[in-house]
C-alpha cells in the first residue's frame, strides 16, 4: 500500500506492518509505532540518497516487519562497489542516530522511555541489517564481495540461502519463546517474512540483469530506433570497464582487436552484461 512520495520515490508499507501499526495504536502505543516507522524510513532514505548520488534510480521504498527495502532499478551487479556503498548507508545511518541520541541525552541526564526506545530501535536496525544474509544489507554487502570471485548469480544464490538459514534460526528462537514464555509472536512473523524475502531474491535472480537492459528496450520501442556507440578494445580488457562506459541513450557494440589492430570479434552490450552476471566483474573480453 502506497502511503507517500518523497522526491519522486514511492513509499509503500507492507500489509503485515499496517496490521501491526493498527494493533499498536489499538493498545495505545501510537507514539511507539511512529518511532519505529520513522527509524525504518530514515534507514531506507539513507540507502536512497547514496544510490541517487551514485547515479542509480530508486523506484520505491517498502517498509517491512524486519526493516525496509529500497528498490534499485539499475542492475548493481555490474559494479559491486556501488552496491556496497548503497547497502552500508542504512546501517550506518541507524547506528549514527543511536549513538548521537545516546550521547546527547546521556550527557544531559534526560532520558525518557521514548528516547530509550528510539535508541534501541536504531541500534537493532543497524546490527540486525548487518547480518550476512539476503535481503538484509549485510547480505547485499557479502554478495557484492563474493560476486567479484564467483559472479553475481552464484553469490546471490549463496547469500539467499544464508538468509533462509538465519530465518529458520530466528523461527526456532521464536518457537522457544512462544512455548516457554507465551511471547515472541512478532519474532515469528519477522522470521517467516525474512524467509519469504530470501526465497524471492533467489527466484528473481534470472530477471536481475534484464532490469538493466529494459530501459534500452523501452527506448527502442518508443523511438523505433536506438543510436549505437562503438568501442574498440583489446581482448584482455575487463568487461566491467566497458560496461561502466555504457549509457542509457546508446546501445554499445564492442569491436575487439589484436595487437596488430586487426578485428578479431565483436560483442553486443547484452552479451557483456550477461557475462558479468554469470562470471563476475573480473572477466575479460577474451573469456566472453
Amino acid at each position: 500500500m502506497t502511503i507517500a512520495r518523497i522526491a519522486g520515490i514511492r513509499i509503500r508499507i507492507h500489509f503485515v506492518v499496517l496490521l501491526l501499526c493498527l494493533g499498536y495504536i489499538y493498545l495505545g502505543l501510537a507514539a511507539e509505532i511512529m518511532l519505529i516507522l520513522s527509524s525504518v524510513l530514515l534507514h531506507e532514505l539513507a540507502h536512497a540518497i547514496i544510490a541517487l548520488r551514485l547515479g542509480l534510480r530508486i523506484s520505491e521504498i517498502e517498509l517491512l516487519p524486519f526493516g525496509g527495502q529500497a528498490k534499485v532499478e539499475d542492475f548493481t551487479g555490474i559494479d559491486p562497489d556501488r552496491e556496497i556503498y548503497v547497502a552500508i548507508a542504512g546501517p550506518v545511518m541507524s547506528l549514527v542516530l543511536a549513538g548521537m541520541f545516546y550521547l546527547f541525552y546521556y550527557q544531559s541526564n534526560y532520558m525518557n522511555e521514548l528516547t530509550q526506545l528510539f535508541i534501541t530501535i536504531n541500534l537493532l536496525l543497524g546490527v540486525f541489517n548487518l547480518l550476512p544474509a539476503l535481503p538484509l544489507d549485510g547480505g547485499r554487502i557479502l554478495r557484492a564481495l563474493l560476486s567479484k570471485i564467483m559472479g553475481y548469480k552464484k553469490a546471490t544464490a549463496r547469500t539467499a540461502a544464508m538468509g533462509k538459514a538465519i530465518a529458520v534460526a530466528i523461527a526456532g528462537y521464536a518457537g522457544y519463546m512462544i512455548y516457554y514464555e507465551q511471547s515472541g509472536h512478532n519474532i515469528l512473523i519477522v522470521a517467516v517474512l525474512l524467509f519469504w524475502a530470501a526465497h524471492r531474491e533467489a527466484k528473481l535472480l534470472a530477471y536481475a540483469f534484464m532490469r538493466y537492459l529494459i530501459n534500452k528496450k523501452d527506448e527502442l520501442a518508443k523511438k523505433g530506433m536506438l543510436s549505437s556507440r562503438q568501442i574498440v578494445a583489446r581482448e584482455d580488457t575487463l568487461v566491467k570497464k566497458i560496461a561502466e562506459a555504457t549509457r542509457p541513450a546508446y546501445y554499445t557494440i564492442v569491436v575487439i582487436v589484436d595487437d596488430q589492430h586487426q578485428i578479431i570479434g565483436m560483442r553486443t552490450e547484452a552479451e557483456l552484461i550477461e557475462a558479468l552476471f554469470e562470471r563476475g566483474p573480473l572477466i575479460a573480453l577474451k573469456d566472453c
